[in-house]
């Protein structure tokens, strides 16, 4: 089953849309309480300031509206808002790389997990904290951390303050949050890439799917796991999360705290291994079968016969060859 994605835009779009509006003030109406984790890990900012990042695809357009109304309980809260509509592939991305860590003191990404791999990867390192609002088909964070589609709940969660410092990874330079892998599922992602004009559904993806389950090329995978030789793999997912999507998950132990990734290793050659796969995904059962490995480390290197397609975060990248890094920096997350 492929890291399931949210909803996105073909590459024909145009520049990023913004709608600014900012220095409201109001009354507070939330407890302020500052969980023990609040401010660990990254710097306290001198301005209460939410940067929202909504892609307005998604979810069929929850983003747009909703946003009126998370913009009007942050208000009541002190905060300064500033909302930006993105229009394109990365330009959630850009406007995260623009977002001044001395003027913003959180970004919220409205959207879903491909919104939210942009927004990691334009932070970097400059340790903004950063929350959503999930309106995509996988919402993999969201159900991690038990983050609704509830305008108040997020602006409550914006308030109270409560951080997790979560592991961060980079695949060929491309940064991800939830997970990366080569083979069957970046296959079904490359091939949603390149066919997608718009929103995505749970169903959206059946015929991806099958297509790949007749098309798809069998890979001889070599994996190293800390430079370690781990043998040869037809399919590998490296995750931080225990979700996969929808109800699926290969890496129940996953944990984004624990500064290791989770690595299944998947090895049968056959379609009907790939079946059994996407059902014992379904099942959480994977790690029981004879022809898969569940491994840990921090680096990965994946060297495939031929260009074997990657994915990070649900989104194809790219082809192997493949290396993939636990990086010596945490995000800041506000979780409820």
């Amino acid at each position: 089953m492929p890291a399931l994605m949210e909803g996105g835009y073909n590459s024909h779009g145009s520049l990023l849309a913004t709608v600014a509006a900012s220095h409201g003030r109001g009354n507070a109406s939330f407890s302020t309480e500052q969980d023990t984790n609040a401010s660990q890990g990254h710097r306290e900012c001198s301005v209460k300031k939410c940067l929202m990042i909504i892609n307005p695809i998604s979810g069929k357009g929850a983003g747009l509206k909703h946003a009126p109304r998370i913009e009007s309980l942050l208000r009541e809260n002190d905060y300064d808002v500033e909302l930006l509509y993105t229009t394109e592939r990365g330009s959630a991305q850009t406007a995260a790389e623009e977002a001044d860590p001395a003027d913003v003191s959180v970004i919220l990404s409205v959207g879903g997990d491909g919104t939210l791999n942009e927004v990691v990867n334009g932070v970097g390192d400059k340790a903004i904290p950063v929350t959503i609002f999930p309106t995509g088909t996988g919402n993999v964070l969201a159900k991690e951390y038990g983050i609704r589609h509830d305008p108040k709940q997020v602006c409550e969660t914006i308030v109270a303050g409560k951080t997790k410092q979560l592991d961060v990874g980079e695949i060929n330079g491309r940064r991800f949050l939830l997970f990366a892998g080569a083979g069957f599922d970046a296959a079904v992602t490359m091939s949603i890439y390149h066919s997608r004009t718009g929103q995505m559904g749970m169903i959206d993806y059946v015929t991806p799917i099958i297509k790949t389950l007749f098309s798809y090329r069998f890979p001889h995978m070599k994996v190293t796991v800390d430079g370690q030789p781990a043998g040869e793999a037809t399919c590998v997912i490296v995750s931080n999360v225990r979700s996969y999507g929808g109800p699926f998950s290969f890496l129940d132990d996953a944990d984004p705290t624990d500064g290791l990734f989770d690595i299944c290793i998947m090895r049968g050659r056959k379609r009907r291994d790939l079946v059994r796969y996407i059902w014992s995904g379904f099942r959480h059962r994977i790690g029981k079968l004879p022809d898969t490995d569940i491994l840990r480390g921090t680096s990965i290197e994946l060297a495939a016969d031929d260009e074997t397609p990657i994915q990070a975060d649900g989104d194809f990248i790219g082809s192997s060859p493949a290396r993939i890094e636990l990086l010596p920096v945490h995000l800041p997350v506000i979780v409820p």
